[in-house]
């Protein structure tokens, strides 16, 4: 038999008020502000990405990480979107898409400084080798459960570039301390065709992953 329980329900002013329920006596819930506005409003939410042009692979990934986001703290990094541009295209039939894992814990990988910039209008904070976040650009990494996130991007035999995409992740990916979020971006060719700015929104949230 379920517990019977009286919930209180306090403004921010800490004066009591009323709750609603439906016949079913289910709590009614409204919610007041658009998604992400009271994380955001906290401060830690950030952007990150890189800024050099790069070939796609043709293959599955395994070992090449094109950037690599380490969590080198003790707070969760919890991943919201995930970004990609394309800076050139070539006039041959080409799809592509972006692929994510989690690692298991590993070292920090070797330092390429990708500016972290704020979601909320905090000055921007560029990694080191001790900050934080610690990112890498073409590292080499022990595959863990690659897996492609998102829509592809499909064009037929038409230079098309410029093009640019982002992938909600609303939380299902979480980089636990000890660990990275890897990228790449795979695609059907890889020559006369180049990408940029592949990265990734996220807030830092003070929990911890259940073992």
């Amino acid at each position: 038999m379920a517990m019977a329980f009286l919930q209180k329900l306090l403004n921010p002013s800490s004066v009591e008020v009323s709750g609603k329920a439906d016949a079913q006596t289910n709590q009614l819930v409204a919610q007041g502000n658009p998604p992400y506005m009271e994380v955001r409003r906290r401060g830690d939410g950030w952007s990150v990405a890189s800024v050099t042009a790069f070939a796609a692979l043709v293959a599955f990934p395994t070992t090449a990480a094109q950037v690599e986001f380490y969590n080198n703290g003790s707070r969760l990094a919890v991943v919201s979107d995930l970004h990609c541009f394309k800076l050139l295209g070539t006039a041959v039939a080409e799809g592509e898409s972006i692929w994510a894992m989690i690692t298991t814990a590993k070292a920090v990988p070797t330092l390429t400084a990708l500016t972290l910039y704020s979601m909320s209008g905090k000055a921007f904070e560029v990694p080191t080798a001790t900050s934080e976040l610690v990112t890498g650009v073409a590292t080499t990494v022990v595959a863990n459960g690659w897996m492609p996130y998102g829509s592809p991007n499909n064009f037929l035999a038409a230079a098309t570039p410029f093009s640019g995409w982002s992938v909600p992740i609303d939380g299902k990916l979480i980089i636990p301390p000890g660990c990275s979020l890897c990228l790449q971006v795979v695609a059907a060719i890889n020559t006369a065709a180049a990408y940029d700015t592949l990265g990734m929104t996220f807030d830092w949230v003070s929990a911890t992953v259940d073992a």
